[in-house]
């Protein structure tokens, strides 16, 4: 059966947005070979995620055979579905998924993201496709990118790490050298970064509350109680591209630049870095002078510069690569 143009719009524009947004280096991108699928590929950061997706678009009627085939597939980390929005395919979509719960299947839905899109998009206008894809990209970037990809980072875990209070540096300091070398005890941690126990503690708590860090699930066969999280790693890698890119002004790739803007991140205030005579000013959209190193991406400057400065951490600038292992 030829699909409809709309049909070969939405699964095309899936994947561009996952390698467009690739660009930030922060995850490797790959198609792979569809097989069963609309469309399918692989990413890679610290872990490989592999991804398949179907897209519906005009008969209903394969709705329920969608899904079963989706959830039935082992090896993908997340399944797509993207699919137009009427009652009936809503209706048909709510059938199958409750099915799925009745059997005791539930654990098969977490790997399932949907995303609607208007029932008149027409593929034929510019300007439908503009919008459609605007607004497949913002709900792909939050739902599929940052909470599957990049360890479920959030805005909110930027803004809260960016602004604990204490010595300036020591919190990413202190997630390096769990990565580096494991946590045992406050006190030998405490000697490993040359800081007391009390700031150590402190930093190790706030990191395990907000999810950077995570209990080891083996801490005699690793030989550590923490490790660093799918979170932890993405925070890490972020903050080594932007350390990386500091001296461009802000004038970062798109794709970082994208990522960036889902965080809360501005990545020219980032780029004030305290050896330039104007760090610690930030500014709004007209150039206005606002109040100084109290926004957000400012104090995300500081903390990883002094990082870098006073504690030498040594950042990692991301450069994954798909394992040769094709598991489409």
């Amino acid at each position: 059966m030829t699909e409809s143009a709309e049909h070969a719009f939405l699964s095309d524009a899936v994947l561009k947005i996952l390698e467009d947004a690739s660009k930030s280096r922060l995850y490797a991108y790959k198609e792979a070979d569809r097989k069963r699928f609309d469309f399918a590929c692989d990413l890679a950061t610290n872990w490989k995620r592999a991804v398949s997706g179907q897209t519906l678009w005009k008969h209903s009627e394969g709705i329920d055979k969608d899904i079963r085939m989706l959830l039935s597939e082992a090896e993908s980390d997340a399944l797509v579905y993207v699919a137009r929005t009427t009652m009936k395919n809503k209706a048909v979509l709510h059938e199958a998924i409750s099915d799925y719960k009745r059997a005791g299947l539930t654990d098969r839905l977490d790997r399932l993201r949907v995303f609607w899109v208007p029932e008149d998009f027409d593929a034929d206008s510019e300007s439908h496709r503009s919008l459609v894809f605007s607004e497949l990209q913002n709900s792909l970037s939050r739902d599929l990118l940052l909470a599957v990809v990049l360890g479920g980072i959030t805005k909110q875990d930027i803004a809260s790490f960016a602004t604990w209070s204490g010595m300036s540096g020591l919190s990413l300091a202190v997630l390096a050298q769990v990565e580096a070398s494991g946590f045992g005890n406050y006190t030998q941690f405490g000697k490993q970064m040359g800081v007391g126990v009390a700031p150590v503690k402190e930093r190790i708590i706030r990191l395990s509350l907000t999810g950077f860090i995570a209990p080891s699930p083996d801490p005699r066969k690793s030989g550590t109680i923490y490790e660093v999280s799918p979170k932890g790693y993405a925070l890490m890698d972020l903050c080594g591209r932007l350390a990386a890119e500091r001296g461009k002004g802000g004038d970062v790739d798109s794709g970082l630049r994208h990522v960036c803007s889902l965080l809360g991140i501005d990545p020219r205030r980032v780029d004030l870095w305290p050896f330039l005579p104007d760090y610690g000013t930030s500014f709004d959209e007209s150039g206005t002078t606002v109040r100084p190193g109290r926004d957000i991406s400012s104090r995300l400057a500081k903390e990883i510069n002094d990082a870098l400065a006073r504690w030498g951490v040594s950042l990692p600038d991301p450069h994954y690569e798909i394992p040769s292992l094709d598991i489409s």
